[in-house]
C-alpha cells in the first residue's frame, strides 16, 4: 500500500510539473519577452497608449515573477519530502517546457493576451488592421 501511495504521489508530481510550473514559467518569462515587445509594437502602431503599457506592464510583470516564485518554492518542498520527488517533478517540468514553449513566441497566443491585459484600452480597429497584415 505504501508503494501506491508513493506511486500516485509522484505521478501527481510529475503532472503539476507539466501542467502547472512549466506554463506559469514560460508565461512569466513571456511578461518580460514576447509580451513587452508586443507592447511596444502596438504603441508604435497607435493601437494603445505608452502611459497605459508603462501602467500596466509593470504590475503584470510582478505578478508573474510572484506567482512563479511561490509555485516553484511549494513544488520543490513538496518534491524534497517526497521519495524519488525531484527527479518526478524535474522530469515533468521539463516535459512541460518542450510541449508549451510556443508560448514565448511571437504569435496569435500573444495577440489573445494583449487583448485580456488591455481590454479596454487599445483600439480594436487598428489592432485588427495589424493582425490582418502579420499574421
Amino acid at each position: 500500500m505504501d508503494q501506491l501511495g508513493l506511486l500516485l504521489t509522484n505521478a501527481l508530481l510529475t503532472a503539476f510539473g507539466f501542467f502547472v510550473a512549466a506554463p506559469i514559467l514560460l508565461n512569466a518569462i513571456s511578461t518580460f519577452t514576447v509580451q513587452k515587445r508586443f507592447a511596444e509594437v502596438m504603441v508604435q502602431e497607435g493601437v494603445i497608449a505608452e502611459a497605459e503599457v508603462k501602467r500596466l506592464q509593470p504590475k503584470k510583470q510582478l505578478a508573474g515573477v510572484l506567482l512563479t516564485v511561490i509555485v516553484f518554492a511549494a513544488a520543490v518542498f513538496a518534491s524534497l519530502k517526497i521519495q524519488y520527488g525531484p527527479i518526478c517533478l524535474g522530469g515533468g517540468f521539463l516535459g512541460g517546457l518542450l510541449k508549451y514553449r510556443k508560448i514565448i513566441q511571437f504569435n496569435s497566443f500573444t495577440v489573445k493576451r494583449f487583448q485580456r491585459t488591455y481590454p479596454d484600452c487599445h483600439n480594436e480597429e487598428k489592432l485588427n488592421k495589424y493582425i490582418k497584415k502579420t499574421f
